[in-house]
């Protein structure tokens, strides 16, 4: 549930910060990483469905599944531009290894 509110957040953020740029200008994709027909792929099919009518352009939903829920960010990550028309659901479990990786830096 804390990627539901993660991504609630950052297409709030997203709509805020970028109004006066006319963002959404395409459609958005949503890289989700469940399967298809899961519940949180339900979930966050609601939810895109519900931000596409306050952005005005549709958000299209990419399922990425594998290695317990870190392959989809890390497949957006790794290929979409940082223009915000690409945004991922981060599953909490994927938290831990972020915040590791950046000790490991800091050291």
């Amino acid at each position: 549930m804390v990627g539901v509110f993660l991504l609630m957040a950052a297409v709030s953020g997203v709509r805020s910060s970028a109004v006066a740029q006319g963002y959404p200008e395409k459609p958005v994709m949503l890289v989700v990483p469940w399967p298809a027909g899961g519940s949180t792929d339900v979930v966050m099919r609601a939810i895109a469905e519900s931000a596409a009518k306050h952005l005005g352009q549709p958000i299209l939903v990419d399922n990425k599944p594998g290695a317990n829920g870190t392959l989809g960010p890390t497949v957006m990550a790794a290929s979409a531009k940082p223009d915000g028309y690409t945004i991922a659901q981060i599953p909490s479990s994927v938290w831990p290894a972020v915040d590791a990786e950046d000790d490991l830096r800091r050291a």
